[in-house]
Parts: structure tokens; sequence; C-alpha cells
């Protein structure tokens, strides 16, 4: 999608299940595949491969870019991470303990950290492999997406608990509740250096600052924000189970576009995805 709103559609195989998509070294697009247990890539043209992996019905779910230049990503199912590079060799890593790996960011500090979503720990591994865990205060807190903040700690969402997670590089935790009520789901860094978090049961798009201060954007109820890109404009842009792309500025103007454009150059297709955007100012609560 342009960020004029404008979405171009690439249709895969009818067998394949994206689940979470990364931006490669190589300019494609890596996606998990949990149905075909594999590791996809959609380069700019629309050509598609795929890599299996070893590890049956591992559950590939979660996949980033590391600092080392490969991606990685998670392996649910089997307790495992992977490592993949360009040309499609894949590497696994064994967790020291079983905890349903879910989320996965590559660190400032170029080690890639791992919430384990049923271990309630937050895992460091270095590119070779060694992994350093950390305990959450509180059991059954599912920590599932994470990231690295603009403050140069990892930030993750506990979705059984309604709250955030800090962790500093010296292994410091700390948490903070959502003003929204509801799971968080998607947690990234993005416009003013802060830290964005979907709540889709309520309707809301959180604003976090390093500091633990929560700015809610409480969205119609017609719009629910789920998982969350930092865009080139710098807004921030999320998908919405009904079709739609939903792009909400640092301010809290919220614009929804369709995604069923079937050509991005067309210029009556941006005519068109202009004139289907549904425009909104949102209400903000301050706690």
């Amino acid at each position: 999608m342009t960020t004029l709103g404008v979405a171009k559609p690439f249709e895969l195989d009818s067998d394949v299940l994206p689940e979470r998509l990364s931006a490669g070294p190589d300019d494609a697009i890596w996606f998990t595949d949990p149905a075909g247990n594999r590791i996809g890539r959609l380069d700019p043209t629309g050509a598609q491969s795929y890599v299996p992996l070893r590890t049956e019905q591992s559950g590939p779910a979660a996949i980033t870019l590391g600092r080392d230049g490969n991606l990685w990503f998670t392996e649910h199912a089997a307790n495992r991470i992977g490592r993949i590079n360009a040309l499609g060799t894949v590497t696994e890593f064994v967790l020291p303990h079983a905890g349903g790996p879910a989320g996965i960011a590559a660190g400032p500090d170029g080690s890639i950290y791992i919430a384990e979503n049923s271990g309630d720990r937050i895992d460091r591994m270095s590119p070779d492999g060694r992994v350093d865990e950390f305990r959450l205060p509180n059991a059954g807190s599912l920590p599932n997406g994470i990231v690295a903040g603009p403050d140069g700690n990892m930030w993750f969402t506990e979705l059984a608990s309604a709250r955030i997670g800090r962790l500093s590089p010296k292994g410091e935790l700390a948490e903070y509740p959502l003003p929204a009520i509801g799971t968080p789901l998607s947690i990234i860094a993005g416009p003013a250096d802060a830290l964005w978090v979907t709540v889709p049961k309520a309707h809301a798009v959180c604003k976090i600052s390093p500091d633990g201060h929560a700015l809610t954007f409480y969205l119609p109820e017609t719009v629910i924000p789920s998982f969350a890109a930092s865009g080139p404009d710098g807004n921030l842009w999320f998908t919405e189970p009904t079709g739609m792309i939903g792009r909400l500025t640092p301010l809290g103007a919220l614009t929804e576009f369709p995604v069923s454009t079937p050509d991005a150059e067309d210029a009556d297709a941006n005519q068109e995805a202009n004139a289907g955007a549904r425009k909104k100012l949102l209400l903000m609560s301050q706690p």
C-alpha cells in the first residue's frame, strides 16, 4: 500500500497461510507460513518461493530482520528459533525451556529478543544461539509482541494482563497498565519517538512515551485496530479485520482505506481509493 492509500494485492498459492511478514535484506518480503511449515519469500514483481523447515509442524509464527542481515523467526510449536539467510539456508536453535516462543525482535545490542508466550519469559539470544532468560514477575501474563523502543530498551505486550512491559539491556523489568481495557495485540516503535499499542476490543490505540505515560486514541466502534506498522510518512498504519487499512497521525486524525484496489499505478485507482477513504478526528484521553 502506498502512503496515498492505494493497495496492490499479490496472489499467493491457495495452500499458503501467511501469518507474519518482514522486509528482508534483499528488497523482498519474507513471511512465515504455518500451514506449509515453511518460510516464504515474495519479491517486488510478485514472484514467490518457499523454504521448508526441517522440524515438522514447528509452527513458524513471527519473523524479523536481524542486525546481522539474516531473518529470524519463532517456531511456536517446536520451542525453537530459526535463522534464515538471503540464500535460504536455515539454522535452528532449541530454547533451554519450553515456553511457546511468539514475538521476536532485533535489539540495539545485536541480540535477538523473544517473547515466550506460555513461559512468561523474555529471552535474549546472541547471533550464535546463546540464551539469557528473564522471567516476568506475574505468572500467566502471556508476553506476545516485542519491539526495540526508541529509548534503547525492549518493549512487549502481555496478552492476559492488559499491560506492556519494558526490559533494559541490564535485565531490569518494568510493567505499565494500559488505560484502554482489553488485550494489547500489536506493539511497535512508531511516530513521535513513542511506543504504539493496538487494543482491538477497546477500539483503541495507545501512544506510550518511554517513561510509561500513555495517551489513548479511542476509535469508532466500527474500527478494530489489529497489527500495526510505522509508515514512511510519519504516521501509524494498521490492519483491520473488516478489510480496511487504517492510518493514524500522531495528533489522532484517522483515515481508512479499502484494500481491494487492483493496481497501485493506475490513476483511476488512486482517485477511487482516495474517494473511498473515510476520515475521522478521534477522541483522546490522557490519564
